[in-house]
C-alpha cells in the first residue's frame, strides 16, 4: 500500500507539472579550487599527455611551526610513479622557491617560476620524486589544520629558549581548517531519479572515483542554500618535554600522546588542556600527523541494498531530507579528495594520498632562491612542454569534468 501511494503521488505530481532535470552542485564549481595548489601565474593546470596512462601520486607535506603553532615553512616530497611505456612531459604547478631530487627518483626535476617540470622516457615503470620548498605565505593558507599552543609557567607565558619552574598549564587547540561554505539548493525532488543518483554517488565513493550522471528531476523551483563542508581528518600527535622537566598526568618521560578524528562539522576541532608542574622546563616540541579519514558508508540505504530498492519497497523516506544528505555526502567526499593531493598529480583522476606532518622547528635563515644552473638546460624540452600544454588546453575542461 505504501508503494502504491508513493507511486500514485509521484504520478499525480508528474501529470500536473513534469519534473525539470537539474544537476546536483558540481564540486569543482562550488568548492574552493585549492588544494591542489595552483598559483595563478603558473599558467594552465597540469595537463598530462594522454599516453602516460597509469599514474600513482604520493605526497608528504612537512610543515615547520613555531612554539605557538604558526607555520613558517612548508616543504613537500612528491613521488609520482608512471606505469606505462612512453615519453612524458608535464608540469606540476606550485609556489616553489626551490626543487631538488627526492629519494629513489629515476629522473631529475626541473624548475621554472611556480612550476616543477618533468620530461623523459618511461621504460614501463618510472619513479619521479622531488622535494619542493614552497613559499609558506601562499601554501600555508590551505593546510588541513590550524594549530594553537598556549603554554604558561607560574601564570606567565613561556617564551622560546626560556627555562622556568612552577605551575604548568598547556592548552593545545587543533581546528579542522578544511571547513568551507558551498553553494547548494533544496527543492522537491522526483523520488526515483533521486534514488538512482544516491546509488551512483554511493558506488563512486566505494570505488574511489567521482560519480557521473548526477541529474535529478525536480517539481517546481529550487531555492538556494549554503552547505558547510569539511574533509574528515585523522590527527595523531605528541608533545615532547625534556625528560624530568615536567610532572603531568598521563605523560611518560615527558611525552604526551593524543589521537583524534575531526569528522565533518560536529567535531571540527578539539582542545587538549594539561595541568601539572614544570621543573626548569622549556617549551615542548609538537609533532602532528594529519591525513584524510574514510567518510564511511554515510549514504547507506535502509535494508542495505540500494536506494532504488528502498524506493520500490516504499522505504525511501523524506525525499527532501535524502536530497540534502546526498548533496552533503557528495561535497564532503570531494573536499576529502582535494586534501589527498596538496600538489597536483599529472593525472587528476589517479590514486593519490597525502600525509601532513607538523613539527616544531626554528625558522630557517633566508637563503638565496637563485635557480640552479642545471635548470637552464633542456630548452628544447620545455618548448615542447609549452606546445603540449597549449595543444591540450581545449581538452582540459573535458578531462576535469569527467574525472
Amino acid at each position: 500500500m505504501a508503494l502504491a501511494a508513493a507511486l500514485l503521488a509521484s504520478g499525480a505530481a508528474s501529470a500536473a507539472t513534469p519534473p525539470r532535470v537539474r544537476s546536483l552542485p558540481w564540486p569543482p564549481m562550488v568548492l574552493p579550487h585549492a588544494p591542489p595548489l595552483a598559483p595563478q601565474s603558473s599558467g594552465a593546470l597540469p595537463l598530462p599527455p594522454r599516453f602516460l596512462g597509469r599514474v600513482a601520486n604520493q605526497e608528504r607535506v612537512v610543515v615547520g611551526i613555531d612554539t605557538s603553532g604558526k607555520p613558517h615553512s612548508v616543504r613537500v616530497l612528491q613521488r609520482i610513479v608512471l606505469s606505462r611505456l612512453g615519453d612524458y612531459v608535464f608540469a606540476v604547478p606550485a609556489p616553489v622557491s626551490d626543487v631538488t631530487p627526492g629519494p629513489g627518483t629515476e629522473s631529475s626535476p626541473g624548475q621554472r617560476e611556480n612550476q616543477i617540470l618533468w620530461e623523459g622516457f618511461s621504460p614501463g615503470h618510472r619513479v619521479l620524486a622531488a622535494w619542493a620548498q614552497l613559499r609558506a605565505a601562499e601554501s600555508a593558507t590551505v593546510l588541513p589544520v590550524k594549530v594553537e599552543v598556549d603554554l604558561t609557567v607560574a601564570g606567565t607565558k613561556l617564551e622560546p629558549g626560556q627555562h622556568r619552574s612552577g605551575e604548568l598549564a598547556v592548552r593545545l587547540t587543533i581546528t579542522n581548517a578544511t571547513v568551507v561554505s558551498a553553494r547548494s539548493f533544496t527543492g522537491v525532488p522526483e523520488p526515483l531519479s533521486l534514488a538512482q543518483v544516491a546509488d551512483r554517488i554511493r558506488d563512486a565513493i566505494r570505488r574511489g572515483v567521482f560519480a557521473e550522471g548526477v541529474n535529478v528531476g525536480f517539481f517546481g523551483d529550487v531555492s538556494s542554500r549554503r552547505e558547510r563542508v569539511a574533509a574528515p581528518l585523522r590527527v595523531e600527535g605528541t608533545l615532547h618535554f625534556a625528560p624530568g622537566t615536567v610532572e603531568l598526568p598521563g605523560a611518560r618521560n615527558g611525552v604526551v600522546h593524543f589521537s583524534k578524528r575531526l569528522d565533518r562539522l560536529e567535531r571540527a576541532g578539539f582542545t587538549l588542556n594539561l595541568h601539572g608542574r614544570a621543573i626548569d622546563a622549556t617549551a615542548p616540541k609538537l609533532e602532528l600527523r594529519v591525513s584524510t579519514a574514510d567518510i564511511g558508508d554515510t549514504l547507506a540505504p535502509p535494508g542495505g541494498k540500494s536506494w532504488v530498492s528502498a524506493f520500490r519497497r516504499g522505504r525511501l523516506g523524506d525525499a527532501r531530507r535524502l536530497l540534502a544528505r546526498t548533496i552533503a555526502v557528495e561535497l564532503i567526499y570531494a573536499r576529502r579528495r582535494q586534501y589527498d593531493m596538496f600538489l597536483a598529480s599529472p593525472d587528476m583522476a589517479a590514486p593519490s594520498t597525502t600525509t601532513y606532518v607538523y613539527r616544531t622547528a626554528a625558522p630557517a635563515r633566508a637563503t638565496s632562491a637563485a635557480q640552479p644552473a642545471g635548470d637552464a638546460d633542456h630548452t628544447v624540452g620545455w618548448i615542447v612542454l609549452a606546445i603540449v600544454v597549449a595543444a591540450a588546453l581545449p581538452a582540459a575542461a573535458v578531462i576535469w569534468a569527467r574525472s
